[in-house]
C-alpha cells in the first residue's frame, strides 16, 4: 500500500481524482491539503471536506493552505467549475464543530494547521521517504515547504504533478496551463527542488476525454457518490470533458497506461506573455519524467471500476 498526500483545489476534476484515490485499496491517503486555484482556498478546502465525507472517508483530515501565489497579492482563480467549484451541485451539510481560520464555518476541518506545515511534518516523519505527493492544483503549498525547509521535497518517494503544457498550447494563455500560470514562481521552486518529479501536462491530460457512453454509465449508477459526480460532470463536461487530475492518481495504480520521456523541465516564472510556460530540455540534468501518451480506454475502465466501489 502506498502512502499518499493529495494537494488539490477542488474543482470538479479534482473531485474525480479524489474519488479514484479513496476508492483504491492500493493507496493510503493520509491527508488532503488545499490551495487557492480553481476557487479561493476557503472554498477548495470546504469542497474537499464535503467530497471526502460524500465518499465515505470522514477520517481523512483536510488542511487549508496558501490563499495566494508567492509573488502576487491575490489568488488567480477561474469559474470553469462554477462559483462554488463543484458546478452548483449540493453535497449536503456535513458540518463538524471546529473550523480552520478563513474556511466556511459550516464545513469543519479536522485541524487548523496550515497545509505547508502538514506537508513538512509528514515528510520529516519516518513515513516521509515512502510517501507520494499528488499535486493537482497550483504548487504554492509545496513551494512553501521547500522555501522553509530546503531539500525537504526531495525526501518524498515521488511527486506526481498535474500541470504544464510542454508541446501543446496552454489552456489559460497560449503559453501556459492554469496550474503553472496560477503560481509560476511556485512551479519554478518545485521544478528546481531536486525531488523525483512525475509530471502530467496538458499533452497527456488532453487525451483523458470522457465519452458520452462513460458519462451515461456513471449517471445510471444508483449510489449517492456516482449521482453527485455525474451531476457535476453534466456541467463541467460541456466545457472541458477531460479527467485532468485523475491522471497523476491513475499512474500510481496503472503506470502502464502512460508513456513519456525524462528530461529537464523548466518553467518561465517571470511576468510577461510567457509566464507559466513549461519547457522540456533533453540536455542538462534530468529533473522530471514528463508524460505525453495515454491509453484512454484503460483510464476510463479504471475510473469506472473504482467509482463503482464508492458509497
Amino acid at each position: 500500500m502506498t502512502a499518499v498526500l493529495i494537494d488539490c483545489d477542488p474543482g470538479i476534476d479534482d473531485a474525480l481524482a479524489l474519488a479514484l484515490a479513496v476508492a483504491s485499496p492500493e493507496l493510503d491517503v493520509r491527508a488532503v491539503t488545499c490551495v487557492a486555484g480553481n476557487r479561493p482556498v476557503a472554498v477548495t478546502a470546504a469542497n474537499a471536506r464535503r467530497l471526502l465525507d460524500l465518499f465515505g472517508r470522514p477520517d481523512i483530515p483536510v488542511h487549508a493552505g496558501a490563499a495566494r501565489p508567492l509573488l502576487y497579492p491575490q489568488a488567480r482563480t477561474n469559474l470553469v467549475h462554477g462559483e462554488d467549484g463543484l458546478g452548483g451541485v449540493s453535497l449536503g451539510g456535513d458540518a463538524r464543530p471546529v473550523a480552520a481560520p478563513g474556511v466556511d464555518p459550516g464545513v469543519a476541518l479536522e485541524a487548523a494547521d496550515h497545509a505547508a506545515d502538514v506537508l513538512a511534518h509528514l515528510l520529516l516523519s519516518p513515513l516521509g521517504a515512502d510517501m507520494v505527493i499528488v499535486a493537482m492544483g497550483p504548487l504554492t503549498n509545496l513551494a512553501l515547504v521547500e522555501i522553509r525547509h530546503p531539500g525537504l521535497l526531495a525526501r518524498a518517494r515521488s511527486i506526481h504533478i498535474m500541470g504544464g503544457a510542454a508541446h501543446c498550447p496552454g489552456n489559460v494563455t497560449p503559453a501556459a496551463e492554469f496550474n503553472f500560470w496560477a503560481d509560476p514562481a511556485a512551479a519554478h521552486v518545485v521544478m528546481t527542488a531536486g525531488a523525483r518529479l512525475e509530471v502530467f501536462p496538458l499533452d497527456v491530460t488532453s487525451q483523458a476525454a470522457m465519452t458520452p457512453a462513460w458519462l451515461a454509465s456513471l449517471a445510471t449508477q444508483p449510489k449517492r457518490s456516482a449521482q453527485a459526480l455525474a451531476a457535476m460532470l453534466a456541467v463541467y463536461g460541456e466545457q472541458d470533458p477531460l479527467l485532468h487530475d485523475a491522471c497523476p492518481v491513475a499512474a500510481l495504480l496503472r503506470p502502464q497506461l502512460f508513456s513519456g520521456q525524462a528530461g529537464r523541465l523548466e518553467v518561465d516564472w517571470r511576468p510577461g506573455p510567457d509566464e507559466g510556460r513549461s519547457h522540456l530540455h533533453q540536455e542538462g540534468e534530468v529533473n522530471a519524467a514528463l508524460y505525453t501518451g495515454l491509453d484512454t480506454d484503460g483510464l476510463l475502465s479504471l475510473m469506472a471500476e473504482r467509482l463503482a466501489l464508492l458509497p
